[in-house]
């Protein structure tokens, strides 16, 4: 039978076994048992096929088992996903990744698997690759356990399972989480490592000491900024090149940049290139003091170098010409060091010398008592009796130590030798108590400065005494405590010899110039008073000349005179301000309308600016320095301009007065203050004035809490500016213009009876003219006695002095004052009274001050007498 006939038979049979049709016509016998062997045939193939069948069948299980083991024991975690993106399988790992057992994660939506950040982009990617079959593998943020987050590097791939539900997509996911966390970790580091490398580079280029990186081989690789400043070179010029191109050898004692005491701060061998190439063999840092660095342009300066080499750390073990890496040098400018040493130990020398040759004793002592440091003068007076003077642990004068806590429980006591003859006594001779000054100073911790002790050798009132002035200053450690004292001591027992002498010159010329004064006053005032008699009579032209040129001229030395005595009433404390409130825009308007035809008649232009303010002060001793200033300016501004003002400068005041005249120069500004100075009167001129004025004016302007300036341009004019305290004035308070008015006699002169006293007979006589003239009934005396007398006289007649005029010097020891205490305690009422004196001593002025009277000083202008009379009359107290 042929291959193709065996072929159709079993197709027949096969479709008989199928269909289960079968056309017997069709088929012989023969036909049959062929068929039949066939079938026979087909039947064993067919269990052969079977068993093999069921044999691939169990390797394809087994199989199967062995992938299924190998997915599940797959340490990446895999997922398979379907197109709907629901996960069909899931490996072991993937349940401890995602925290979530093989049920859940099975049917689990990929969106709750990843963060959702990242859902358009996985998916975006899944389409991709199920429709072109590329994929990138690609990091993913998941969700993990309890919601934390996992970076997962994905990969995948199509497959083709039995079931589409299963999925068509393996998911293979790395946990990189803990990578991707010491990558951040190795990149911080890599940062901070790179941020520390900037700062470090940047320190390197701000220092100011010069940097030279050098390698093993000795050759320079890093050069900062204060290097490549120092040696004028570029960065670039230095690299690569050996330090010793630099340095120019050791300092010596010869060398011109060296000091010539530098000599102890040389290197003891070599120089900073052997140091440097010892440093790179040993590993040892060198350092050296002084070494000459030659720079760009030639020119050398002296330097400090450090050497410190650089040591491998991970070969600890090796030798250490295996660890040098290389060295670090850095050097320093110490040429100015050098000179500013160098100066000081000249300074040193200089100021050693100098307190060695002072004539003060000038000592340093500790707290314990060690001297530490004293001149020459000093180590005498140590030996003598300025010893517990100048000694911290030295008990008081009278050897009290309880103050003494500051000075240790050890310090040994020196008690002040108070007995044996010596004495410690103020500059009042008092004796001394307390502690001296070192003592105290190192007790109290504050400095006792000019204090003068006496050291009296003997008990006797003659005994002769040393004078010392003592300064001792506490000095203190870092803590506060005193360590030691620095004192000063000067003998001036020379200096005290000369005040006791220079105190009896000065009471004998204040007795000579009271003296003079009172014995000059007296005939002024007789003249005075006569010639102003003698000009009211009918006089020829001549004689009336004559008779006025004697008045200018004796008005002159009166003025001489007043200046004297303020002078001497300031100085005495005598002028006290009684401030009231002032409307200063008033006084100014005042005082223009008084100078301004004074100025009219000289050419002059007079100004005025007077704004509306008001402040506290003196009245009247502020119109006196104006009236100064205002008659200055016309005087020096002949035909200009001159200009009177006030303004508010913050809290102050400004009085201001200028004027176009001749102007000072600028060696006088500093002089124009003082006492009988005048600018341009050396022929010194009284109508030209004593120079007087502006040196009360200060004196004036200081006691009303003022100041006065000036500023001045010689040949264009002067401005002299009073500043005083803008105080305003309490609310419902009349501001004053200031100044004198003119006082009336309550009603008027006729009837008063004046008890006049004055032991001189003219100047009696002339007053008492005077006196009528101004309808006065007069009754005279000269000396106290007579006064008395004369007292007896009116009381018998029923008469009594409605006011008593005095001089304060009379005759038989009496004065005045005693005069008016005598007539008030016999009529027993107080009885005004007017003191007129020529005495301008302090003591005197002190004395009239207190006395409850009026004060005129010789000579008197009679309008002033006029008006101190009628205001005395009147009730007003002195003048």
């Amino acid at each position: 039978m042929t291959k193709e006939t065996s072929g159709g038979l079993r197709r027949r049979a096969e479709s008989v076994l199928n269909d289960g049709r079968f056309e017997a016509a069709d088929i012989t016998a023969t036909s049959v048992k062929e068929l039949l062997h066939e079938l026979y045939v087909h039947q064993a193939e067919l269990e052969i096929q079977n068993e093999e069948l069921r044999g691939a069948q169990q390797a394809l299980e087994a199989s199967r088992l062995q992938y299924l083991q190998l997915f599940q024991s797959v340490p990446l975690a895999c997922l398979a996903v379907n197109a709907a993106g629901i996960v069909g399988e899931a490996n072991a790992a993937a349940e401890r990744q995602f925290g979530l057992p093989m049920l859940r994660l099975k049917g689990r939506p990929l969106t709750l698997l990843v963060d959702s950040l990242d859902h358009g982009r996985l998916f975006t990617a899944l389409g991709r690759l199920r429709e072109t079959g590329e994929w990138v593998r690609q990091e993913f943020r998941y969700v993990g356990p309890q919601g934390t987050v996992i970076d997962g590097l994905t990969d995948a791939r199509t497959v083709a399972l039995d079931d589409g539900d299963r999925g068509d997509v393996l998911l293979t996911i790395t946990d990189l989480t803990e990578r991707n966390a010491w990558l951040r970790e190795v990149q911080q580091a890599r940062d901070d490592a790179e941020r520390a490398r900037a700062d470090y580079h940047h320190i390197l280029q701000s220092v100011g000491d010069g940097i030279l990186g050098v390698d093993a081989d000795g050759r320079i690789r890093f050069v900062n900024a204060a290097a490549t400043a120092l040696t004028g070179h570029l960065d670039l010029d230095l690299i690569g090149r050996p330090p010793s191109d630099l340095l120019a050898g050791p300092a010596t004692e010869g060398d011109g940049n060296l000091p010539a005491d530098g000599k102890a701060c040389l290197p003891a061998s070599g120089g900073a290139a052997r140091a440097l190439a010892l440093s790179l063999t040993d590993g040892r840092p060198r350092g050296v003091a002084c070494e000459r660095l030659r720079r760009e342009d030639g020119s050398i300066v002296l330097v400090e170098v450090s050497i410190s080499p650089m040591l491998m750390q991970g070969k600890r073990l090796a030798p250490i010409q295996e660890r040098i890496q290389g060295a670090v040098v850095a050097f320093r400018d110490v040429t100015a060091r050098w000179a500013a040493e160098a100066a000081l130990n000249l300074s040193e020398r200089r100021h050693r010398v100098l307190v060695q040759s002072l004539h003060d004793a000038l000592t340093m002592t500790a707290a314990d008592g060690r001297c530490l440091l004293a001149n020459a003068m000093a180590e005498r007076l140590l030996g003598g009796p300025a010893r517990t003077l100048l000694d911290p642990t030295a008990a008081g004068y009278d050897g009290d130590r309880t103050e003494g806590h500051l000075v240790p429980a050890t310090a040994p006591a020196s008690p002040v030798a108070t007995t044996a003859g010596r004495r410690f006594i103020d500059a009042n001779g008092n004796r001394l108590h307390g502690l001296p000054p070192a003592a105290e100073a190192a007790r109290s911790g504050k400095p006792v400065v000019e204090r003068i002790v006496g050291v009296v050798e003997g008990e006797e009132a003659t005994a002769p005494t040393r004078w010392l002035r003592v300064s001792s200053h506490p000095v203190a450690d870092t803590a506060g405590r005193v360590e030691a004292v620095v004192s000063s001591v000067a003998d001036i027992t020379a200096v005290k010899a000369l005040e006791r002498e220079l105190n009896v010159a000065l009471d004998a010329r204040e007795r000579f110039l009271a003296a003079a004064s009172h014995d000059l006053r007296q005939p002024v005032q007789a003249l005075l008073l006569l010639s102003d008699l003698l000009l009211r009579e009918s006089l020829p032209a001549g004689a009336r000349r004559a008779a006025e040129q004697i008045q200018s001229s004796l008005g002159g030395l009166g003025g001489m005179l007043d200046g004297m005595l303020d002078i001497s009433k300031l100085e005495a404390g005598l002028v006290a301000p009684h401030p009231e409130p002032v409307d200063i825009g008033a006084l100014l308007s005042r005082l223009h309308g008084e100078f301004a035809p004074l100025a009219e008649r000289g050419g002059q232009e007079l100004r005025l600016l007077a704004p509306r303010l008001a402040t506290r002060t003196d009245p009247g001793l502020l119109e006196r320095v104006l009236r100064n200033l205002l008659a200055n300016a016309l005087r020096y501004a002949p035909g200009g301009r001159v200009l009177l003002g006030a303004r508010r400068r913050g809290g102050s005041l400004q009085i201001e007065v200028w004027d176009t005249g001749i102007g000072i120069a600028d060696q006088h500004i500093d002089r124009i203050f003082q006492d009988f100075y005048q600018v341009g009167n050396a022929a010194r001129d009284r109508r030209e004035g004593l120079g007087l004025g502006l040196s009360i004016a200060r004196r004036l302007v200081t006691m009303l809490g003022g100041s006065i300036d000036v500023t001045s341009s010689l040949g264009r004019g002067s401005r002299f500016t009073v500043s005083l305290p803008l105080v305003e004035s309490g609310p419902g308070t009349p501001a004053r213009a200031g100044g004198a008015e003119p006082v009336a006699i309550a009603g008027g002169s006729e009837d008063r009876l004046i008890m006049l006293v004055e032991d001189d007979a003219v100047i009696r006589m002339a007053l008492a003219l005077m006196l009528e003239e101004w309808g006065f009934r007069v009754a005279e005396a000269g000396s106290g006695t007579e006064a008395d007398g004369l007292l007896d006289e009116l009381i018998e007649s029923g008469q009594a002095p409605d006011m008593i005029l005095a001089d304060y010097r009379l005759p038989e020891g009496t004065t005045g004052l005693m005069v008016m205490d005598m007539v008030r305690r016999r009529l027993s009422r107080d009885v005004p009274g007017v003191l007129l004196t020529g005495d301008t001593s302090a003591d005197r002025l002190r004395e009239a001050a207190g006395a409850q009277c009026a004060l005129l000083h010789k000579p008197i202008q009679p309008n002033r007498l006029r008006d101190t009379l009628s205001a005395a009359l009147n009730g007003f107290t002195a003048l």
